[in-house]
């Protein structure tokens, strides 16, 4: 088994490494979206559009999605 994953932010894929969280997927695609996450700036959803948490798990091939609040 591989110690990394694959997963999509945004459809971007990142690498990350297995058992990291959805706050570890927004630093490495950005971390301007991570710091707006915090700030309630935007909301995260998973691919059937239902609200996911910074300490939400992730599985290889989770796809994840930020929408803009404001």
């Amino acid at each position: 088994m591989s110690e990394q994953i694959g997963v999509y932010v945004n459809g971007q894929k990142i690498s990350l490494y297995r058992g990291m969280k959805v706050k570890h997927a927004l630093i490495a695609y950005d971390q301007s979206l991570y710091k707006a996450a915090l700030a309630g700036e935007v909301r995260i959803e998973d691919s059937n559009g239902f609200a996911v948490g910074l300490e939400g798990s992730l599985a290889d091939g989770s796809e994840i999605f930020t929408i803009a609040t404001t």
